[in-house]
């Protein structure tokens, strides 16, 4: 069902770096975002205002400097979390940001902090769930961007996906037909680097369908939940989850 000029969701863009600009703009456009072009640090808060409140804050952090401390300073000054159901914010940076460097920039408000360097899937997908946080996995496991096909199905019933993100709970599958919640299904994969494959049974919790009109924009497909990982099979996915952690890491 096509997005009407009400129901479009507006994107703030403060991005300094106009190569950065020309992936991220047409992006966002392609997924049927509304864009709003800011290049000043001092328009962010304006964006947070009910009258004129975006659905989302895209903020590459060289907005505010080009070293750590600038930036630290500059979204401790904006106080983001201070700001009663502000936007959520995506965070692209060119640092090279520590695990505890990245919790810091989180603890100031960004929802998501990504590397400039992170594969353009995950960028797409970190945006759609913030905006329509239907996509999404259990919070409390780590999950990695994963980009690697998938069939899944049952007996000589196959059909082809692609793993968007997994945790050792679960997955987002992307598919045009996904299963019925409820379904039980079986998945075949092989973890990329690990070279492992892995055939496992799981459950699908939710789907999201291509003609949805609730959410238009984001990516047809089903979260799913592991049924039958053995202690083998979670120890291997939760290396290559590491691995992918390790590789997604900004600035790496």
């Amino acid at each position: 069902m096509p997005v009407t000029p009400e129901e479009q969701k507006t994107v703030a863009v403060f991005d300094p770096e106009q190569r950065s600009r020309a992936v991220i703009i047409p992006m966002l456009k392609s997924l049927g975002y509304k864009v709003d072009e800011n290049h000043d640090a001092k328009n962010i808060l304006s964006r947070c205002k009910s009258d004129e409140k975006a659905d989302l804050l895209f903020i590459h952090l060289a907005v505010f400097g080009d070293k750590y401390q600038d930036v630290t300073q500059g979204l401790e000054k904006l106080q983001l979390n201070s700001i009663e159901q502000g936007p959520p914010v995506l965070a692209i940076s060119t640092l090279k940001l520590s695990e505890d460097a990245k919790r810091s920039l989180e603890g100031l408000g960004c929802n998501v902090v990504l590397s400039r360097r992170a594969p353009l899937l995950e960028v797409m997908f970190a945006v759609n769930r913030l905006v329509f946080p239907k996509i999404r996995e259990l919070r409390r496991y780590s999950r990695v961007f994963a980009g690697f096909p998938v069939q899944f199905g049952s007996q000589d019933n196959w059909s082809d996906g692609l793993v968007y993100n997994i945790s050792t709970q679960g997955a987002f599958v992307k598919c045009d037909t996904p299963p019925k919640e409820g379904h039980r299904i079986q998945l075949r994969f092989v973890l990329p680097e690990i070279q492992t494959p892995f055939e496992v049974e799981a459950m699908v919790s939710w789907v999201n369908l291509a003609d949805q009109s609730a959410d238009p924009i984001s990516p047809p497909g089903m979260g799913i939940n592991f049924l039958s990982l053995d202690s083998d099979a979670k120890t291997t996915l939760g290396r290559f989850i590491t691995q992918r952690e390790e590789q997604q890491e900004p600035g790496q």
